[in-house]
């Protein structure tokens, strides 16, 4: 870069010096710019809803899965229950049959003992008619009543075999129907933890990235009122400099230069450094080399005065990058023909 004269001085060293300031916050990669940062924090808008929405369906799922194992739970219940009724029942018809099969054997065992009673020694025994037939019928009856519990009894135990089986199968059932429940509630929860996770960590991350955009928000306008403050000191001091011949005041159109230029003027607000390796502040401008070297200084009417410190891929031929405190006066600004004067 070729000398400057004094008027230039202070604007070189404040840019030298990075007194212009550059806003710089950390950064999980590449520069972080506020239309950057405001990006992210939408997509981790949009993150967070797909995320909270992953969520409500895993919630349900999980909740679907409770209910089935509760209801399972409630078969089991109901089938301990019916196990239990089954148990107490065979006790019962196992002993009416061994009751049955007692007096049986009882009875047996008094025919085997007195002999076979007969009606004629029956009613040769009585001593009346009527004890004669009443013993008889005694005998009769004792004999049907004993076949008859003790078939009662055998058909009982029967069903209650079959009962038992139908249980055992049942229960064998809803053993695994159980199993599988537990699975999917395990599963589930699983899932929801992970959704939580994930929605935890998406809103962290939303979080910590507005705070950011804040942090740059309030450091944009620092920058903006430190390069204001040194604009407007660098303009004092030069006044109060002993005045150069060939030097234009800043805040106004020179008098004298190598050469006028007509360029077309684009305003842009980025933050970052120039090609030059000083950072980008009021007064910088970009340029193509071929046109206006690099270290020239110029004026631009209505912005001022101002270095070429900066090139850019799209620049080429007349046209020249104005940076600008703010999107809004870069936006204001636009894209204009200018007569800028070349001081060399």
């Amino acid at each position: 870069m070729r000398a400057l004269n004094p008027r230039w001085s202070l604007l070189a060293a404040a840019l030298a010096t990075g007194a212009l300031v550059t806003i710089s916050t950390p950064s999980l990669g590449g520069a972080e710019t506020a239309p950057a940062l405001a990006d992210r924090a939408a997509a981790l808008g949009r993150s967070e809803s797909s995320a909270l929405l992953e969520l409500y369906a895993a919630e349900s799922a999980l909740a679907r899965a409770q209910n089935d194992a509760a209801v399972l739970a409630e078969r089991s219940a109901a089938l301990e229950r019916s196990e239990r009724s089954l148990a107490v029942r065979t006790e019962i018809v196992r002993g009416s049959l061994k009751a049955s099969q007692e007096r049986v054997a009882t009875l047996l065992r008094a025919l085997y003992i007195q002999g076979e009673p007969d009606p004629i020694s029956v009613i040769l025994g009585a001593t009346s008619l009527d004890e004669a037939v009443a013993g008889i019928e005694g005998l009769s009856r004792a004999t049907a009543q004993n076949r008859r519990l003790s078939i009662e009894a055998t058909v009982h135990a029967r069903e209650l075999v079959g009962l038992k089986a139908q249980l055992v199968e049942e229960r064998a059932n809803l053993t695994r129907a159980e199993n599988a429940a537990r699975a999917s509630v395990a599963r589930f929860e699983s899932a929801v933890a992970g959704r939580s996770a994930t929605v935890a960590a998406v809103r962290r991350a939303r979080s910590l990235t507005t705070e950011r955009l804040r942090a740059l928000e309030v450091q944009a306008q620092a920058a903006e009122r430190r390069s204001a403050e040194i604009t407007s000191t660098a303009a004092t001091q030069s006044t109060a400099a002993a005045p150069v011949e060939d030097s234009p005041a800043p805040s106004a159109a020179p008098t004298q230069g190598t050469r006028t230029l007509v360029a077309d003027a684009v305003a842009y607000h980025l933050p970052g450094r120039t090609a030059s390796g000083l950072p980008v502040g009021v007064g910088v401008i970009a340029v193509d080399p071929n046109v206006i070297p690099l270290g020239t200084r110029v004026f631009v009417p209505g912005y001022g005065p101002a270095v070429a410190a900066d090139v850019g891929t799209a620049i080429r031929g007349n046209i020249i990058d104005l940076w600008m405190p703010t999107t809004a006066q870069a936006l204001a600004w636009g894209r204009r023909a200018v007569t800028i004067t070349i001081y060399g």
